[in-house]
């Protein structure tokens, strides 16, 4: 048996049935059942393409999709790190180490020639907090553009638009800053709160600018040749 494209798309609708609401993970759904529906029907010609697909759907147990989508959401969480960790190394060889070490000494020269260090914290810190934030809500109202346009939903989009998670980090920021004058700032603290906060602002660098475009070209390398979505 081969599916029809009035098959495909009453598996898109099956699943959004079955509160699957992300478009990219519908794909995958999609493609495991029209793969299985068709194995079942040519083992059991008599059966019809509802009481195949109901037979396939029972194969994924009294959860239904539910496993799936969590066990996607924490894969897809995990290699947006995998993607963060691989870039934050590059900054650590030649060249980028060079500037980083620069970026790093500079900071820490500022840092000790400010007469007022809790306020150069602060604005440190705040910066830290807001940035992020700010880039946040960017990328999640392109992503609600993106949705208006095209009418779906991505996952890989969701977890962009909070930076992996990494966008509730700032709260932490703020809570430091309360406690920063309590902080005896030798030598050694100085280095490390400056070592600190270049590693942050590069993480945070990687995060907004380089892997959201990274994760749009994979999703694209993935389904761009796929039958099913050419069919939806």
């Amino acid at each position: 048996m081969k599916l029809t494209k009035k098959n495909i798309d009453r598996l898109y609708q099956f699943t959004r049935q079955h509160y699957v609401e992300w478009y990219d993970l519908q794909t995958e759904l999609v493609d495991h059942l029209a793969n299985d529906i068709e194995a079942i029907v040519n083992e059991n010609p008599s059966l019809t393409f509802e009481e195949a697909l109901q037979r396939s759907f029972k194969k994924f147990g009294v959860f239904g999709f539910s496993e799936v989508v969590e066990k996607r959401t924490t894969a897809l969480s995990r290699k947006y790190w995998k993607l963060v960790f691989k870039y934050i190394k590059e900054y650590f060889r030649v060249p980028k180490i060079a500037l980083t070490l620069f970026l790093i000494a500079t900071y820490y020269t500022v840092f000790t020639l400010m007469p007022d260090k809790i306020i150069f914290i602060a604005i440190s810190l705040g910066a830290l907090s807001i940035i992020p934030f700010f880039f946040g809500i960017k990328i999640f109202l392109e992503n609600k553009r993106i949705q208006k346009k095209t009418g779906k939903k991505y996952l890989y989009q969701n977890i962009v638009s909070t930076l992996g998670g990494l966008l509730f980090v700032p709260q932490l920021f703020i809570q430091l800053t309360s406690f920063s004058k309590y902080v005896e700032w030798t030598t050694t603290i100085r280095i490390l709160f400056s070592f600190a906060v270049i590693l942050f602002s590069i993480l945070f660098y990687v995060a907004i600018k380089i892997i959201p475009k990274k994760l749009a070209e994979n999703f694209t390398k993935q389904y761009q040749d796929s039958e099913l979505l050419n069919k939806a």
